[in-house]
């Protein structure tokens, strides 16, 4: 059977299903995996099906994750040779046999059949313009996608697009959360230091600050840091700021 665009999808409701992406996720790859791992167990077939899904975002590298470790090896050699169904399924469902006679797919068919797979269905997952994911459903030799299992397998990316725009959004919003934190904990530490230097030496915050950042320049450490070891180095009593004089001048 040679590639070819697969229509389907009776269910169309997805209101209210989410798969759960985020707990105990705390990278992109977990977040790939718990999907790989619902994949397979949501469409059901027949034993030996796996799946693989391949996620792209603007600035990083891709990150591929499978339900086996030969489904994640053929899905991470679509990046490698540049072709597979996942390569061509921008537009919907893209099915692969491995009896195919295309010899476009010839390559690909080689490799699907070494990993012990006979058919591959390719769905991608609407993730908007800056990130897309795949899914790879692999059935086993022998085995033919049915226009059942296609819609089937639209129908889960379907869910599995919201489950996974929403994972990434949680994440993204779990770090903007933490490199907040640590500024305002690097903002408080410099700025106790520039009070301990405008204590001792008498001079205005500005100035202060431009001796924090002296030290730094000279000592290629973070402006931070230099105001860290200002505070580890106070002992109780009045504050002194602990300098070396070419430092300070």
């Amino acid at each position: 059977m040679a590639v070819q665009p697969v229509s389907g999808g009776k269910r169309t409701g997805h209101a209210g299903l989410l798969l759960d992406l985020v707990t105990g996720a705390e990278t992109d790859l977990d977040s790939v995996q718990r999907l790989v791992e619902s994949a397979a167990a949501a469409l059901g077939g027949p034993a030996g099906m796996a799946c693989a899904a391949t996620l792209h975002r603007a600035g990083t590298p891709p990150v591929t994750a499978g339900s086996t470790a030969p489904a994640e090896c053929l899905a991470s050699s679509e990046e490698r040779y540049g072709d597979g169904p996942m390569m061509q399924a921008d537009a919907g469902p893209v099915q692969v046999a491995a009896d195919g006679s295309s010899q476009r797919w010839d390559a690909y068919r080689r490799r699907l059949v070494a990993s012990g797979y006979g058919a591959a269905l390719a769905v991608p997952l609407d993730m908007g313009t800056r990130i897309s994911c795949t899914l790879v459903f692999l059935g086993p030799e022998g085995f033919d996608f049915t226009p059942e299992l296609v819609s089937e397998a639209t129908w889960f990316a379907g869910v599995a697009s919201q489950s996974m725009q929403l994972a990434l959004e949680v994440r993204s919003i779990r770090s903007a959360g933490d490199n907040l934190k640590t500024v305002l904990e690097s903002r408080t530490s410099i700025d106790v230091a520039c009070g301990v230097v405008m204590a001792q030496t008498r001079c205005s915050y500005t100035e202060a600050f431009s001796k924090l950042a002296g030290v730094s320049r000279q000592r290629n450490l973070k402006v931070r840091t230099v105001a860290e070891n200002i505070l580890k180095a106070l002992a109780g009593g009045t504050p002194a700021a602990r300098f070396e004089p070419p430092a300070l001048a």
